[in-house]
């Protein structure tokens, strides 16, 4: 994702945790323009954001998201002062003394478990060993793992590049580009906002006898939960969220992100927001929320169940799935093709690199076919169960839905998908 330097004045900001979901995420509303960031990013954001009143003028650094908002990298006011990421990769005496002991745990676990493999017999005393040591190496590679990516966060080339304009806009050598909007910045190189915030075209609307129904209004957030579910080797976390909309009492749910170019769906007091929900006709159980369109900020998402696959989520499961699955498979055939070259006396001519070049064509088109049974066999059940499901056909309406939200409003189109 591109960053974009920007000059715009502020006309809301929505930071106040107890009126806001979900918890630690702030919101800007600045000419016109989305911009959210978490707390945690920058130190002592309370006091800053405190500090700024509408009509302030704000430099800001963002980079674009997929729905047309931004996510903030620093925030640059002339009196009233700045929000600016960890400039170095810094640790604490505590922190070094983890990680001392995370390289020791990872040594020590390692060593064991490979010495008890190779050398020692099987026994109850070397099976629990060996499991003790495991959990203490993956311990180990995690705390090391964290803390590496954080060393790469704050030395890649890209950190380097916000932070030299920052000091640049410090210094006062920032110009305003004509159109109002964004910044120049000497030895900074940008591209144009408008070439990026196009909309696409009206959406066809595939929509017969809908099920599911909407209310419009402000909300008024009454408890916003945050539940870590733990599920075998996995953790994830839940937002629960109880409001009123236009007096009508809802509970909704949805998983925590952890794709970054997309942001979670936030909300705050008096959003307008326009709420699609499906209710069984004998009405034993409450409204199943599909999707919400905030008409304040013009941000769009929906919330599928665990049977239902968005479009975005299942493109995205299809391409890592076919990925690794091609990488392992042709990674095994390579290493077979070049191992049976150097049984034969390492000697290559272009009959080893034919047969190389037939065994990866045949595997090829094997390949092929068999992902090609695969997506057809999930496009199959995918479209009976938003055939014969009823839930599963308003969570397909309610996207299409979203999508006429935003070509109404002149938005983006783009559906955020969430997941129960």
């Amino acid at each position: 994702m591109k960053d974009y330097f920007l000059s715009v004045k502020l006309e809301r900001c929505d930071f106040n945790q107890s009126k806001i979901s979900p918890k630690g995420m702030v919101r800007l509303i600045a000419s016109g323009k989305n911009f959210y960031f978490n707390e945690e990013d920058f130190a002592n954001s309370q006091d800053f954001l405190k500090r700024l009143k509408q009509g302030d003028e704000l430099k800001i650094c963002a980079e674009l998201l997929k729905d047309g908002s931004f996510w903030v990298q620093w925030i640059y006011h002339d009196t009233k002062g700045r929000l600016e990421p960890e400039r170095k990769f810094t640790l604490t005496e505590k922190q070094q003394k983890w990680l001392l002991l995370a390289f020791i745990l990872t040594f020590v676990g390692s060593y064991w478990s490979y010495f008890s493999i190779l050398h020692l017999d099987v026994n109850f005393f070397i099976v629990v060993s060996m499991v003790i040591a495991f959990g203490a190496m993956m311990m180990g590679i995690s705390y090391i793992g964290e803390k590496a990516y954080r060393y790469f966060q704050r030395t890649r080339p890209k950190h380097r590049k916000r932070i030299k304009a920052l000091d640049k806009v410090i210094a006062k050598q920032d110009i305003i580009a004509s159109d109002g909007e964004q910044l120049i910045i000497p030895n900074i190189k940008t591209i144009p906002l408008l070439k990026c915030m196009t909309t696409r075209k009206k959406p066809t609307i595939p929509i017969k006898d809908s099920k599911v129904q909407r209310v419009r209004g402000k909300i008024k957030l009454h408890h916003v939960d945050r539940i870590k579910v733990h599920s075998r080797n996995s953790e994830s976390v839940i937002i629960q969220i109880s409001c009123l909309i236009d007096k009508h009492p809802f509970v909704l749910s949805y998983r925590e992100r952890l794709f970054y170019s997309d942001h979670n769906l936030f909300l705050a007091d008096d959003d307008v927001v326009e709420l699609f929900f499906w209710q069984a006709e004998d009405k034993c159980s409450g409204p199943v929320v599909l999707g919400i369109y905030n008409h304040t900020d013009n941000g769009a998402y929906s919330i599928s169940g665990q049977m239902y696959i968005g479009h975005q989520r299942t493109k995205r499961l299809a391409l890592l799935i076919t990925g690794l699955i091609s990488a392992f498979i042709f990674s095994i055939f390579a290493i077979l093709s070049i191992s049976d070259v150097y049984d034969n006396g390492n000697y290559w001519d272009k009959w080893d690199w034919f047969f190389i070049g037939d065994t990866f064509l045949g595997m090829g088109i094997i390949f092929s076919l068999i992902i090609t049974g695969f997506a057809f066999l999930i496009a199959l059940f995918s479209n009976l169960y938003i055939f014969l499901s009823e839930k599963g056909n308003s969570s397909y309406q309610t996207y299409f839905l979203l999508q006429q939200q935003c070509v109404e409003n002149k938005k983006t189109v783009y559906v955020t998908e969430l997941s129960q």
